[in-house]
């Protein structure tokens, strides 16, 4: 007799998100249509029989719960794109997670007021290899050109308190 377990994804899907090989599941939540959201040490899946997408904790620029429903919003730094995610009651916990370990990755964070909007100049840390380095999340519509040199200085800034060597400021 087989047993479902309706709280756990189908460990197919976990191996199909190609998970580091040491990572831990710290929780799950179950999304509508055999979809699953998976915080795991090293990062955030989601995962189906159509979907698998992980993504590193450095790379999500922001988490955000909005209380009025139990929406979950997640900001991916690489495109930019944001996705809503229903998050029942009984899954609170994997937000409190998700928001937790994103808070985790960002070291140090400077946010350069710049003509049009801001630029937050971040120090991030990677998940796998704890290694720090700096990322530029402009808010959209910003000219970047123009607001590069408030940006390098930032950069310096936050590069030389973390000690990274000049050439990645």
């Amino acid at each position: 007799m087989v047993h479902l377990q309706p709280d756990k994804p189908p460990g197919h899907l976990i191996r199909a998100l190609g998970l580091p090989r040491k990572s831990r599941i710290l929780a799950v939540a179950p999304q509508p249509g055999g979809l699953w959201l998976i915080a795991a040490d090293s990062g955030f899946g989601v995962a189906s029989l159509d979907r698998k997408q992980f993504h590193p904790w450095d790379l999500i620029e922001r988490a955000r719960l909005r209380r009025d429903g139990g929406v979950l919003s997640i900001t991916y730094a690489d495109t930019r794109l944001t996705e809503d995610f229903a998050i029942q009651p009984r899954d609170k916990r994997f937000a409190s997670i998700v928001n937790e370990r994103l808070r985790a990755s960002v070291v140090e964070v400077e946010h350069v007021p710049v003509e049009g909007g801001t630029v937050a100049v971040a120090l991030r840390r990677r998940p796998l290899d704890q290694t720090l380095y700096l990322q530029e999340l402009p808010d959209p519509g910003i000219d970047q050109e123009a607001a590069a040199p408030l940006v390098r200085a930032a950069r310096a800034r936050l590069g030389e308190a973390a000690g990274l060597p000049s050439a990645t400021w």
